[in-house]
């Protein structure tokens, strides 16, 4: 075997550099896959093979640099999603007090309305004492304006704002429950809200609260074909008819299209619901249209039927998806419908040779999180400007 290196002008030092050098190329792709603890193994192996080798020293300390850094990350998030569900179990709990609060006060308006009422009843039924006759004719005075109707009409147009109010607290999060129930009625006993009147309030109401859940429902891309029951689960929520839902989904779809046609829809896929939601809220207020996912999964059967959103915004590290942010890149890459689609990595991980790798995949821009708002609305205006550029030219 020696005989046969040394023709060849291998040395055994050669020989092991070689077999190294092999192993080192896995090692660097293994850390562009995000395999850390593979990579960390395989430095290892090269250090067994060839324990002077600087450059598997280097991966060493650099791949325990990175699992430390994950290790930390992963500590962070665990603390955030416990502070995440502490803000929100007070958030929860300030509105309720909010609520109680905003209760109490309508009531208390309520009984001073009734108090008033029955106070100007009481005015208006006394009578006149009479006065002493007289033998001198008195000409009759001329009559007073007569305000007692607009007045009322007044008092009852704040009433059925009171009542509406007090409805549109009670039906938010759906039907109202039984103590909301004997409320309503107590502050319709105050407020004198016939059973026609509250009727006609309370299915303005009930409906246009419907109509809210589902805009949100939509907007946060919880409405989806495999998620049907969710629709059925809101009308039984909401008590709502088929031929009333009917006509909410008539209408909403117009406004959908309507708003649709008008602004540039932005595609955000992210593992991070509450960061997803945040994002969403924000270019939404930037004036544009989300359609957002939590797996890239689902973003690649949405875009595979057809569907062209003007940009993709993705992160990277996407672990409850079956395709990272890399390979998820590559995949619609062979969807030709999207190749004038420009294309974001949204990311917290700030490791140059994933920046490379991105980058390297051609794409349109790779921004780091934490991020401001400024900067992210900032720069997919600027990629949309240029993409809607090239389209005009090629056309």
């Amino acid at each position: 075997m020696t005989l046969l290196k040394e023709q060849d002008g291998l040395t055994p030092r050669d020989d092991t550099k070689k077999r190294a050098s092999e192993v080192l190329k896995r090692v660097d792709l293994l850390l562009r896959q995000g395999d850390l603890e593979g990579a960390l193994t395989e430095s290892r192996r090269v250090k067994e093979i060839d324990p002077r080798n600087v450059y598997a020293l280097a991966f060493e300390e650099r791949i325990l640099n990175l699992l430390d850094q994950r290790e930390k990350e992963t500590a962070r998030k665990a603390h955030d999603t416990e502070a995440d569900t502490a803000r929100r179990l007070e958030e929860e709990a300030r509105a309720r007090l909010e609520k109680e609060r905003k209760a109490a006060e309508l009531r208390e308006i309520a009984r001073r309305e009734a108090a008033r009422r029955i106070a100007d009843q009481k005015a208006t039924a006394v009578p006149t004492p009479p006065t002493a006759p007289s033998l001198q004719r008195v000409s009759p005075a001329p009559p007073a304006a007569d305000t007692s109707l607009l007045d009322g009409l007044r008092r009852q147009m704040d009433a059925f704002t009171t009542y509406r109010t007090a409805l549109v607290e009670v039906w938010q999060d759906g039907a109202a429950q039984s103590d909301e129930q004997q409320w309503l009625a107590v502050l319709r006993e105050t407020l004198a809200i016939g059973h026609a009147d509250h009727s006609r309030l309370e299915h303005e109401v009930q409906l246009e609260c419907y109509l809210n859940a589902l805009k949100r429902a939509l907007a946060l891309g919880h409405i989806k074909p495999e998620n049907a029951s969710l629709l059925t689960e809101m009308r039984q929520n909401f008590q709502i008819s088929a031929e009333d839902h009917d006509r909410i989904e008539a209408r909403l779809l117009a406004e959908i299209q309507s708003t649709e046609k008008q602004l540039d829809r932005i595609a955000l896929i992210d593992d991070d619901v509450k960061l997803l939601e945040v994002i969403s809220d924000l270019l939404r207020d930037a004036g544009f249209a989300t359609l957002p996912f939590t797996t890239t999964d689902e973003a690649y059967a949405y875009l595979r039927s057809g569907q062209a959103p003007d940009l993709i915004l993705c992160d990277v590290n996407l672990e409850t998806s079956t395709m990272g942010g890399f390979s998820f890149y590559e995949k619609i890459q062979w969807l030709e419908h999207l190749h004038d689609v420009p294309f974001i990595f949204l990311t917290g991980l700030t490791d140059e040779v994933l920046i490379r790798t991105g980058k390297e995949l051609g794409v349109d821009d790779y921004l780091t999180k934490p991020i401001s708002e400024q900067t992210l609305v900032a720069t997919i205006k600027g990629k949309l400007k240029r993409f809607k550029r090239l389209k005009q030219r090629k056309a």
